[in-house]
C-alpha cells in the first residue's frame, strides 16, 4: 500500500525527532498509520537514531582533535619565539601570558577528549557508559 521510500523517510525523520503530526504532513499519511508504524518500526527508529548520535559526537571529536592540533602548533612557534627573543628588547609579558592561556586551553581539550573516549567505552559490565552533555565552559 505504501512505499517502502516513505516508510524509510518515516524512519529517518522520527529518528530525528519530528512528531507524528509533522511527518503526517510531510509525507501525505495518515496520523493514525503513522502511530502504526511508530510502533511498528520502532526499533529500526532507535537503531537510526543512535547511528546518527554516532555520528555526530565522531564529528565533534574530530572538530576538537583538528583544534587540539592547531593550538599545539601555535604554542609551538611562541614557545620558539620565546626562545630567539632577547628578553630586554621586547615586551615578553603578552606572551608569557598567552602562553599560559594556551597551555590551559589543550589541558581543557585533552581533559574532554579522555572523557569523550572513557564515555565511548565499554564498562566492566560489558555495557556502554552513558554521556552527559559538555557545557563547554558555560555555567
Amino acid at each position: 500500500m505504501y512505499t517502502e521510500e516513505k516508510i524509510d523517510k518515516f524512519i529517518e525523520l522520527r529518528a530525528r525527532g519530528w512528531s507524528l503530526g509533522h511527518i503526517a504532513t510531510d509525507l501525505d499519511v495518515s496520523k493514525r498509520t503513522l502511530v502504526d508504524w511508530n510502533r511498528e518500526y520502532a526499533k529500526d527508529v532507535q537503531s537510526v537514531h543512535a547511528l546518527e548520535l554516532e555520528l555526530l559526537k565522531e564529528k565533534i571529536i574530530a572538530s576538537r582533535e583538528e583544534q587540539l592540533d592547531h593550538l599545539h602548533r601555535l604554542q609551538k612557534d611562541i614557545a620558539d619565539e620565546l626562545g630567539s627573543r632577547r628578553l630586554k628588547y621586547i615586551e615578553t609579558e603578552d606572551l608569557f601570558r598567552l602562553s599560559l592561556d594556551l597551555r590551559g586551553e589543550i589541558e581543557r581539550l585533552h581533559h574532554l577528549k579522555d572523557s569523550d573516549e572513557e564515555s565511548s567505552s565499554p564498562s566492566p559490565n560489558g555495557h556502554a557508559r552513558s554521556t552527559s552533555p559538555v557545557n563547554n565552559g558555560a555555567a
